[in-house]
C-alpha cells in the first residue's frame, strides 16, 4: 500500500510549500542475500502467497495529517486486481481530489486542477503503483531486484533492495533484517511539478484477514512531514460495478 499512499501524498503536497528531501546513511554491502530472497521472505513474513491469493479487493479508510500545518485530510482508497485503483482525498484546505487507474487509463479530477488525463512517465508510475498487492506478486511485476547493501532504519539494520519494475520508475526498498517487513521506501513520483522524491516509513503492522498491513506510514514529501493513519481495512467487499469506471469528464479527454 505504501506506493499509492506516496502518490496521494504527492498530489496533496503540490498545494503546499516545497523544500529539500532527507538523506540517509547507508552501510556497505557485505554477505548479502539476493534481492529475490529478501522479497520472498517479505511475502512469507506478511502472510504467505495463499493468504494474498484469497484477497480479491481492498477498501482502506484513513486520514493524513500534515505536521505543523494543522491540516488533516480524509482518505479512502479502493483497489482491486489486476490494477484498478480509485482514491478520494478531502479537506477544507485541498477540496476534493479524486484519482483513478482503470484499464490502463490514469486520471485525476480535483477542485484545484480540474480533470486531467495522465500520460508518459507519470502514467507508467501510476500503473506500477496501482497493481494490486504488487509486493506480494513481485515476480510478475519486477524486471530485477538486487540487494545492494544494508542501512540503519530508525536504529535497526535493514537490507536495501534496488527494485526495477517492468513499467515505471525504479524504487529503493528497505526490509528489516529480523522481521522481514518493509520499513522504508524511497520513490520518485513524476507529476506536473516534475520528479518529486518521497520517503515513506510504514509501521504498526497488523494482521487483517491473514496478511500483515501497515496501519501507519510516516512520509516526507517536498519538505513536508506527514503521517497517514489507517482507521479501517476491508477485504472482499461487494463493490459497485462502476467503482473503477473512468468519469465522464475524463472520457471527454480520451475522445
Amino acid at each position: 500500500m505504501t506506493t499509492w499512499i506516496a502518490r496521494i501524498c504527492t498530489a496533496v503536497a503540490l498545494t503546499f510549500a516545497t523544500g529539500g528531501g532527507p538523506a540517509f546513511a547507508q552501510a556497505p554491502a557485505a554477505a548479502l542475500p539476493t534481492g529475490e530472497a529478501v522479497l520472498a521472505r517479505y511475502v512469507d513474513a506478511t502472510g504467505g502467497a495463499a493468504a494474498y491469493d484469497a484477497i480479491r479487493n481492498r477498501v482502506v479508510h484513513a486520514r493524513m495529517e500534515i505536521l505543523g500545518a494543522g491540516v488533516v485530510l480524509g482518505l479512502t482508497v479502493y483497489n482491486a486486481p489486476p490494477a484498478n485503483l480509485y482514491t478520494i482525498v478531502e479537506s477544507e484546505a485541498t477540496g476534493r481530489i479524486e484519482t483513478g487507474v482503470s484499464d490502463g487509463v490514469v486520471w485525476e479530477n480535483s477542485t484545484i486542477r480540474g480533470a486531467i488525463l495522465k500520460d508518459g512517465v507519470e502514467r507508467d508510475d501510476a500503473l506500477r503503483d496501482a497493481v494490486f498487492d504488487r509486493m506480494a506478486h513481485w515476480k510478475e511485476h519486477l524486471k530485477s531486484a538486487e540487494c545492494v547493501g544494508t542501512a540503519d532504519v530508525n536504529g535497526r539494520p535493514a537490507y536495501r533492495v534496488a527494485a526495477t519494475p517492468k513499467s515505471g520508475s525504479p524504487q529503493t526498498l528497505y526490509f528489516d533484517k529480523d522481521t522481514g517487513l518493509l520499513v522504508r521506501s524511497e520513490t520518485t513520483v513524476n507529476s506536473a511539478a516534475g520528479a518529486i522524491s518521497v520517503v515513506a516509513e510504514p509501521g504498526d503492522f497488523r494482521r487483517v484477514d491473514g496478511i500483515m498491513l501497515p496501519f501507519t506510514s510516516r512520509m516526507r514529501v517536498m519538505g513536508q512531514e506527514r503521517v497517514v493513519t489507517i482507521d479501517k481495512v476491508e477485504h472482499n467487499v461487494d463493490l459497485p460495478a462502476d467503482r473503477f469506471a473512468v468519469p465522464t469528464a475524463i472520457r471527454a479527454w480520451i475522445k
